[in-house]
């Protein structure tokens, strides 16, 4: 069996090779791609008539490998290996091209190869086409309701849109989300309590203090020990630092890469 590998961390690159190989020592590694321009290069120059399945993982360093499959028309079987929700997998695995979750377990390759096998006869252009309709439905999902947060005043219950909201913060165990008017409301929710309820397109977890809502940031700066801080419009009482081990993933928050972890 002939397969192609695209995966951007090296690590993961390595263990899915060696897993592979330590499952059926006859499988040969034909290419190891490991970014999306990678991939369309190597798939614009390289036959691929041999070639039998592509693992591929969906968040690479320069965008999401759907581009890959969709600007180039590759008839190959694909098997898409990610860290996001169930959903999506449920939505894959209609199709019968498996979806793998991470940390993906030798357990899981051995069975999606033996589904590969299985329905590798019946393998053709529908299912090709049925493919490309899930990768478009996937990545432009039907619109979800903003959530709302209640909050109390006197005797009143005053709802609050979400994307009215420019940043929550926690303050002597209160929560208060800080509007893009300047008010301030007391939410009676923790902050991982709102945080689950928030798109993660839209909003970011600082840190234990502050969740905060892309289009109310209005710069960051390099701080101290690699980290960042934020400033926020509203602006906020205390600097908004970003973590070093955060940093990157507000980076590419920033730019639209939502990491789903």
């Amino acid at each position: 069996m002939k397969v192609i590998l695209i995966e951007d961390e090296a690590i993961a690159m390595r263990k899915l090779r060696n897993t592979l190989i330590a499952i059926d020592n006859t499988i040969e590694i034909i290419a190891e791609l490991g970014s999306v321009n990678d991939a369309q290069n190597w798939f614009n120059n390289h036959d691929t008539s041999s070639v039998d399945i592509v693992f591929s993982d969906i968040q690479l360093s320069d965008g999401l490998s759907f581009e890959i499959f969709e600007q180039i028309n590759i008839s190959l079987p694909i098997i898409f290996t990610t860290a996001y929700d169930e959903y999506a997998i449920r939505a894959f695995k209609l199709n019968g091209i498996d979806y793998l979750l991470k940390p993906i377990r030798g357990k899981d390759i051995i069975n999606a190869l033996q589904k590969f096998k299985n329905t590798r006869i019946m393998y053709n252009q529908n299912q090709l086409n049925e493919i490309h309709q899930l990768i478009r439905s996937f990545q432009n999902p039907p619109a979800l309701p903003k959530p709302t947060f209640l909050t109390y005043y006197k005797d009143k219950i005053v709802p609050v849109q979400s994307e009215a909201i420019a940043w929550f913060c926690t303050q002597n165990q209160l929560v208060y989300a800080m509007l893009h008017n300047q008010h301030a409301y007391q939410i009676p929710e923790t902050l991982e309590e709102i945080e689950k309820r928030l798109s993660p397109d839209e909003f970011f977890r600082a840190n234990r203090q502050y969740i905060i809502a892309r289009k109310a940031i209005l710069e960051a700066e390099i701080y101290f020990n690699n980290r960042l801080t934020v400033r926020m419009n509203p602006a906020t009482q205390e600097p908004v630092i970003i973590s070093r081990e955060k940093v990157v993933r507000f980076r590419m928050w920033l730019q639209g890469i939502v990491d789903k972890q």
